[in-house]
């Protein structure tokens, strides 16, 4: 018996000899998983099965849970049983937010971690191909997953901790401006360099946010920038996370540069020859940009 291309491996149900002397080779598997109520005849069996690029091999209980996950994952007390040991495997984002004493979470990431500084001991770091991110959620202010933070967010006595799972947008501050902010994508404003605010993030990136209101759209097959459109925008607009943006024929580049903080993370822009230059000034991580 051979297993080929299995991300997770599970074999705790060959819990035999008999069963484990079936096994041949294990090729190109994410993770390993064996019993972890296997008597020493058996492990000895697991141990004489040839493995090849195998990333990870464990033994866990019978009872343990799996579970496989594409795209951002955020994990916390609701989300884990007490006093059992729950595995993911996640291809792509995971936070995980302070954990009781009671909650234990095994974790292969092929992606970004952010893990709160109290989680020792509760979460297990199997396999990480990536980056791992530590921030104190116990004392931050959970945001919505796309966030504007005024320089009111950063001012007193406070630690001025906060957190948005997709973007946030920090606008101009002052000097004196201290905190702390973590998110997937922070645009912020040139002034935050000199001030003493911490950025964590997947994607850091800096251009003029100032203004009364910006306003954030994304997660779209979709979109199109039209005059009309950014005149009606208060403020200035932040695009993120778009296949296809289209930018028509009556925009200035004037105008442009007035409404438009960033085009970030963009599969393909296509832009008039008046505005090309301008687009690209603004592009963050955009697969193409195309002239009209």
């Amino acid at each position: 018996m051979k297993f080929k291309n299995v991300v997770a491996c599970d074999l705790r149900k060959y819990n035999s000899v008999e069963a484990a002397s079936e096994i041949e080779s294990i090729t190109n598997s994410a993770l390993v998983i064996l019993p972890e109520e296997a008597d020493a005849a058996t492990r000895a069996a697991f141990a004489k099965i040839e493995m090849h690029n195998v990333a990870a091999t464990i033994y866990a209980d019978s009872s343990a849970q799996i579970s496989t996950f594409n795209g951002e994952l955020t994990l916390d007390d609701a989300c884990l049983p007490d006093n059992q040991t729950v595995l993911y495997l996640v291809n792509g984002d995971v936070t995980v937010l302070p954990l009781s004493e009671t909650k234990h979470v095994c974790l292969l990431v092929n992606g970004i971690l952010r893990n709160d500084k109290s989680n020792s001991g509760k979460v297990e770091i199997l396999s990480l191909n990536g980056e791992m991110q530590l921030f104190d959620f116990r004392n931050a202010k959970i945001l919505a997953p796309q966030a504007v933070l005024p320089a009111s967010y950063f001012s007193g006595d406070g630690k001025n901790r906060y957190y948005a799972k997709s973007a946030a947008v920090i606008q101009s501050v002052g000097k004196d401006a201290h905190g702390e902010v973590c998110a997937q994508l922070i645009i912020a404003d040139p002034s935050v360099r000199a001030s003493d605010i911490q950025l964590e993030g997947k994607q850091v990136l800096f251009a003029d946010t100032r203004g009364d209101s910006i306003l954030l759209r994304g997660n779209l097959a979709e979109f199109t920038v039209s005059k009309s459109l950014l005149e009606s925008v208060e403020g200035k607009l932040l695009l993120s996370d778009i296949a296809s943006v289209k930018i028509n024929k009556d925009v200035t580049p004037e105008l442009l540069r007035e409404k438009v903080v960033a085009f970030v993370d963009i599969a393909s822009i296509k832009a008039t020859k008046k505005t090309f230059d301008e687009v690209q000034l603004l592009a963050y991580d955009v697969g193409k940009i195309q002239k009209r």
